[in-house]
């Protein structure tokens, strides 16, 4: 049984992955992924293993560190317990796949498709995710913490009650998102892509407000003029 724990950010639960223990050494691995592949138990570090493609792979309890997966395309991934410690993730084509218990610690992910995805129990943390495509996925138990994730993409995701503590949002695109319970505190919101109704159940913090108004302002149809500034017949 995988064990609950509480994250310190903000109040959400998340089950942590079951890895293999610190002491386990290297695994016996030839850096080529065997598509459909079954791999248990793995502990690998410092590996390149960029732009393989290996469709229907499974990965459970993993320990991955320093690897350079960039490019990669491993679509219909199955992704059960591990953590990925300064791995480069950039670019990767990981679309329609499944991530359960995940760490993915100081990583980039810049670019990195993970559209149509079941992602649960899986927190981002200090990871470099601009640019990035969630389309469609669905969260559950999720947190991302310290990331960059300018630009990323998560049209009509499923983001109910995931957590964004000091995240940079700016120009994100939420259009069509469920953001009931979604706790965007503490992150930079300027240049949000959505609608009014997008954003309904969302929860932000008074600066944000601040820094929204003007967008929100214009969400419902009120023009924002300076004093001096002279009012236009649209």
């Amino acid at each position: 049984m995988s064990k609950k724990i509480r994250k310190n950010a903000k109040s959400i639960v998340i089950s942590a992955p079951e890895l293999p223990d610190e002491s386990a050494p290297e695994s016996d691995f030839d850096d080529v992924l065997n598509p459909t592949g079954h791999y248990t138990d793995m502990v690998l570090s410092n590996r390149n293993l960029a732009g393989q493609t290996a469709p229907h792979l499974t990965i459970q309890r993993a320990r991955l560190q320093n690897l350079e997966m960039g490019r990669s395309k491993l679509e219909f991934l199955r992704l059960i317990d591990a953590r990925f410690d300064h791995c480069d993730l950039a670019n990767v084509v990981w679309s329609q796949s499944t991530f359960k218990r995940i760490e993915f610690v100081n990583s980039r992910m810049t670019g990195g498709s993970f559209i149509d995805s079941e992602i649960k129990d899986v927190a981002f943390q200090d990871c470099k995710i601009d640019l990035a495509q969630f389309r469609v996925c669905e969260f559950e138990d999720c947190r991302f913490l310290n990331c960059n994730l300018r630009e990323a993409d998560f049209y009509e995701a499923n983001l109910e009650g995931i957590v964004f503590s000091r995240c940079d949002l700016r120009g994100v695109q939420l259009y069509g998102a469920k953001l009931k319970g979604a706790d965007f505190r503490g992150s930079q919101l300027e240049g949000l892509q959505a609608r009014l109704e997008d954003l309904r159940g969302a929860i932000i913090d008074s600066l944000q407000l601040l820094d929204l108004a003007r967008a929100l302002a214009e969400m419902i149809g009120v023009k924002v003029l300076e004093a001096d500034e002279p009012a236009r017949k649209s």
